[in-house]
């Protein structure tokens, strides 16, 4: 009884990652992010990518620090995380 829930389970897990894997936004669209932002693939896991967008950036600390958007790409998703910080010099 337990080995077969054990399976289950198993087989669940590979099937969701492996369809989180097939969807992952990076696979189609390595350099784009949308439809005319530009951005780029700064890290590419199996399952989720993150990009750094590079077109636009915010002022911060009184004009010392560019302040760039990042996004995590999932299952054809985009959401914005926490944004990376940029010393000017």
């Amino acid at each position: 009884m337990r080995r077969n829930i054990y399976t289950a389970l198993l087989v669940s897990l590979i099937m969701i990652i492996g369809l989180l894997g097939v969807t992952n936004p990076a696979r189609k669209q390595p350099y784009q992010i949308f439809d005319k932002v530009e951005g780029k693939v700064v890290h590419n896991y199996f399952i989720f990518s993150i990009y750094q967008q590079y077109d636009t950036y915010k002022l911060t600390g009184n004009g010392q620090y560019r302040e760039y958007r990042r996004y995590i790409g999932i299952a054809t998703q985009f959401y914005e995380i926490s944004p990376i910080k940029e010393k000017i010099e």
